[in-house]
């Protein structure tokens, strides 16, 4: 089917589709990691609201090939910052472990320590992290030196576990996803039993009163 005629508007001297039929025309082409990296892209950067968002999934559901993406638009989360967690978070959703947070925050004593990716509530009472390390922001100097203690005191507090990904990871049969769906099925979790956290976890040691007072 091809696209009909699309509202335009100027970028410097010339006309191009407006973004909504842009991204309606090229989304059935993307692969759904691509795409849903991309919903995902506007929602957070370009004010797609849920409201745009059915919008633009109206003009894409007639589309050739538009059948793959309709799962998609339940899927879009503003807090996916690259592409590689994007798909991440859809190799999770595959295999039927989606994150019970993203981008949430670790404190200890009052103080953030970190942010990471995707979260899971385990039964025991401890969490399950999961970091994608893109090119740019984790594959620095900087960024490895900075890294290596937040992660050794996450790891410290016995109240986290933690897997680190490559986006290259994610092309692998079942994706990071199947590694994640794992190692959670070892420790006993299961979907929608633990709600989300709120994107704050407090590792913050619970200090006991001496027997007796």
């Amino acid at each position: 089917m091809d696209y009909p005629a699309f509202p335009t508007e100027p970028v410097g001297d010339r006309s191009v589709a407006r973004l909504d039929h842009a991204a309606a025309q090229a989304l059935p082409r993307l692969s759904r990691p691509s795409a849903l990296a991309v919903l995902d892209d506007l929602a957070r950067r370009h004010g797609f609201t849920p409201t745009r968002l059915v919008e633009l999934h109206d003009l894409v559901r007639r589309r050739h090939g538009a059948a793959p993406l309709h799962e998609l638009f339940g899927l879009v989360d503003p807090r996916s910052e690259s592409p590689a967690e994007s798909a991440a978070r859809l190799s999770c959703h595959d295999n039927a472990v989606p994150p019970d947070d993203l981008q949430a925050r670790i404190v200890v004593d009052g103080v953030v320590v970190a942010r990471v990716d995707l979260v899971w509530r385990l039964p025991d009472g401890r969490w399950l992290v999961v970091e994608i390390d893109g090119v740019g922001p984790h594959s620095t100097a900087q960024a490895l030196v900075r890294d290596a203690p937040r992660q050794n005191q996450l790891l410290a507090s016995g109240q986290v576990i933690m897997l680190r990904f490559k986006p290259a990871d994610n092309d692998r049969p079942g994706g990071v996803g199947a590694k994640i769906a794992k190692v959670l099925a070892g420790h006993g979790w299961q979907p929608a039993r633990y709600p989300s956290s709120g994107a704050l976890i407090d590792l913050t040691p619970v200090s006991l009163s001496p027997s007796g007072n």
